[in-house]
């Protein structure tokens, strides 16, 4: 046997926590409208791209012997992605990040980059496609 009074009330709470929760749901909509949830990946890329870029020796001499361009780097920053497996996020005095993707030319590379304050420093060049290395980089 159910009480009239308490089943009104019951309702009327259900109602105002409805009415709650759909307000809450816009202004959290307004709030966050058109910004997307980044990975740890992409925000880290990000943060290499926007930082000087340099090059080592060793980066120069494996990029010109695999005939990987300044270009074909700088556009990995874009549609590349870190390869944690092949990064050493710990590593000292920089931490290094496997950076591959594909290039417009149709190139798979992968850029190790060392993350040194506020320089982003070309490591190694790798073509992933190329069978025989013949580089000869000290």
């Amino acid at each position: 046997m159910a009480i009239p009074g308490k089943n009104a009330d019951l309702i009327r709470r259900l109602k105002l926590y409805g009415f709650g929760f759909l307000l809450g749901l816009l202004v959290v909509s307004f709030i966050y409208k058109g910004k997307g949830c980044k990975l740890p990946g992409s925000i880290k890329l990000e943060e290499l791209s926007l930082q000087k870029l340099e090059y080592t020796l060793h980066g120069e001499c494996r990029m010109k012997c695999r005939n990987i361009s300044e270009g074909d780097v700088k556009q990995l920053f874009k549609s590349g992605k870190v390869n944690y497996d092949k990064s050493e996020v710990h590593g000292k005095p920089c931490p290094t990040y496997a950076v591959e993707g594909k290039t417009a030319s149709g190139k798979e590379l992968r850029v190790v980059i060392a993350d040194c304050d506020t320089i982003s420093r070309v490591v190694t060049a790798i073509d992933l496609k190329m069978e025989n290395d013949s580089c000869e980089c000290q």
